[in-house]
């Protein structure tokens, strides 16, 4: 066969073998959108009777799943990226399922360890441990010193050695959970690194790690977009063990994906918690645009750098307020009122003379003071009696209602004099003539 005959069946070998492979990651796309679109939960309403192959299925497209992340790029990525953002969703939740079932099936035996130990692949190697008495719990489990302590502890009060669980079935779970925890962290690491394509605003404000954690928590950045800013700081929380505060010294309970991003953990605690609710308000913002397919990262780099001149304005102190001095005061004398009705108001309120002398007083001379009607002594000073002379008067002014009633006063005052005096003459002659006819008879 010539050269020429054996160049075109080379071709047409390598244009089939490149029409299968497209066939194939038709089909491989096709097979994880049917199971999307049909995808529902296990219920675990009789978890005693259900079989643990019947809980998931997810495993059975991790080929397919593998043969997705390892097609190279092509002019479909969004759509792609959009799927596996999907299968990273239901992941999430199937772990979920499957810890649920564990926990359903362990609690008769050691009910107290679901608080202990909340994670969902902690709780699975913590049960195979116990059951296989195989590993280490602070290597195997990832457990902390204290976590250990407190398990310890726990297991020598509410551990029911005497209860016996299937230990096949628990060792089927803790098998499943590892692989579906396996397969969701390749689709992290793979949207993590096309994060950049699809969401450039969110990857400019948080970072690829957090927005891909994001995207893969929410299912794409359109359901991202839905989610309110009040409820994105919430996404990715830890639960809190029962040994363990709510609060830490920042005083932020939602410590999700979003309070673990560079721009919240390099500000000083007492500065987290504002910049949590500014970074979420941004992040609603950021995931909104890029849902709308933005060309560029620009508005995402424009608001990290607000984010960093409004936090940066916070943090700066107070600033040092100059104290004035007061005024120097001036050394003049102060204008006075004057004028003829001015004097003429004053000297209504003025001393007497008679006043004046009574104030003061002899230098070495005893004071002479007399009693005056109520019975209390007044002091005479200079002046020699309390007597008004006419022309010495108070010159204060006096209303024509007051001169009435002083004229009144007076004039009661001699008609109550001459009138004691003729009754007091009376009583002074009867008492004579009645000693004298008392007196003559005898």
């Amino acid at each position: 066969m010539s050269e020429v005959g054996e160049d075109f069946l080379q071709d047409l070998e390598d244009d089939l073998e490149s029409f299968n492979d497209d066939k194939n990651d038709e089909d491989d796309l096709g097979k994880l959108r049917s199971y999307i679109d049909h995808y529902q939960p296990a219920a675990l309403s009789n978890y005693q009777q259900l079989n643990v192959q019947d809980v998931t299925s997810f495993p059975n497209f991790e080929s397919n799943i593998n043969a997705l992340l390892s097609k190279p790029n092509d002019d479909d990525l969004t759509q792609t990226l959009a799927t596996l953002n999907s299968l990273t969703y239901i992941a999430h939740n199937e772990i979920l399922v499957l810890h649920n079932l564990l926990k359903l099936t362990y609690s008769t035996k050691f009910g107290e360890l679901e608080s202990l130990v909340p994670q969902p692949l902690q709780y699975a190697n913590v049960v195979r441990i116990i059951e296989t008495n195989e590993g280490n719990l602070e290597t195997d489990a990832q457990l902390s010193k204290e976590q250990v302590l407190v398990l310890n502890m726990s297991m020598k009060s509410s551990f029911q050695a005497c209860v016996k669980v299937d230990k096949v079935k628990i060792l089927q779970l803790h098998e499943l959970l590892m692989t579906v925890s396996k397969i969701r962290n390749e689709l992290n690491s793979f949207i993590l690194s096309k994060a950049s394509l699809v969401a450039p605003n969110l990857c400019s404000l948080l970072g690829p790690e957090v927005t891909s954690l994001l995207l893969s928590h929410s299912g794409g950045v359109l359901e991202l977009s839905q989610v309110p800013s009040c409820n994105l700081a919430s996404i990715g929380k830890n639960k809190h063990l029962s040994h363990e505060l709510h609060t830490n010294l920042s005083g932020v309970r939602q410590e999700g994906y979003i309070y673990r991003s560079s721009l919240v953990q390099e500000q000083p605690l007492e500065s987290r918690k504002q910049m949590l609710r500014m970074v979420c308000a941004k992040v609603a913002l950021a995931a909104r645009v890029d849902a709308g397919h933005p060309r560029d990262d620009q508005l995402g780099r424009h608001w990290k750098n607000e984010l960093s001149e409004k936090i940066q304005k916070l943090q700066e102190p107070p600033g040092i307020s100059t104290t004035k001095p007061l005024p120097v005061p001036e050394d003049q004398p102060k204008r006075k009122r004057a004028g003829r009705k001015f004097k003429k108001y004053k000297q209504q309120f003025q001393l007497s003379q008679l006043r004046q002398l009574q104030n003061r007083m002899e230098f070495g001379k005893a004071e002479q003071s007399v009693i005056d009607d109520t019975g209390e002594e007044l002091g005479l000073g200079m002046s020699k009696s309390l007597r008004v002379p006419v022309s010495q008067g108070n010159s204060a002014k006096m209303s024509k209602t007051m001169k009435r009633r002083m004229e009144q006063v007076n004039e009661q005052a001699k008609a109550f004099i001459f009138d004691g005096g003729e009754q007091h003459s009376e009583r002074h002659i009867g008492n004579t003539d009645w000693f004298r006819h008392h007196m003559g008879n005898k």
